[in-house]
């Protein structure tokens, strides 16, 4: 499997299979509409739905009881308690859409403090995994080997 016999048949292989996942996601998220851009596209049809928000950004604060989110799309209103709340934490929010306005309703709403710092880790460790690359493999002969 790790040899180089059937090299470019893998190769071709590997692109195809990226190419066929590209296409089903792209078909999915095409016809199989969900959440707060279907509701706000017919809101009579979807009032109540429920509609979930996982790892947006806060953008803006409208008072103690409305703050929007920002993500796939920009300043989606949210109706629930803003205390605690800043501009740029980032949160979760699950609720219901309602139609008259266009709001979500929040019933839950998680703020993930710790999500810079998570970010800033996973940064650091993928510098250092570049920054080792040279240390542990080699180009020879025109691929690349194990060093030692």
């Amino acid at each position: 499997m790790f040899t180089d016999r059937w090299r470019r048949t893998k190769l071709l292989l590997t692109a195809g299979s990226i190419l066929v996942l590209g296409w089903v996601y792209t078909d999915y998220s095409l016809h199989k509409p969900m959440g707060y851009r279907v509701a706000l596209a017919s809101p009579e049809d979807h009032d109540g739905a429920a509609v979930t928000f996982p790892l947006w950004r806060v953008s803006s604060l409208k008072g103690p009881d409305r703050y929007t989110i920002s993500r796939t799309l920009r300043d989606v209103p949210v109706a629930g308690p803003s205390e605690g709340l800043s501009v740029g934490d980032t949160v979760s929010v699950i609720g219901h859409f309602r139609a008259s306005d266009s709001v979500v309703e929040a019933t839950e709403c998680h703020v993930h403090t710790l999500r810079p710092v998570k970010e800033g880790l996973s940064l650091l460790a993928l510098l250092a995994g570049l920054l080792l690359i040279p240390r542990a493999f080699a180009w020879q002969d025109g691929r690349v080997v194990l060093r030692g």
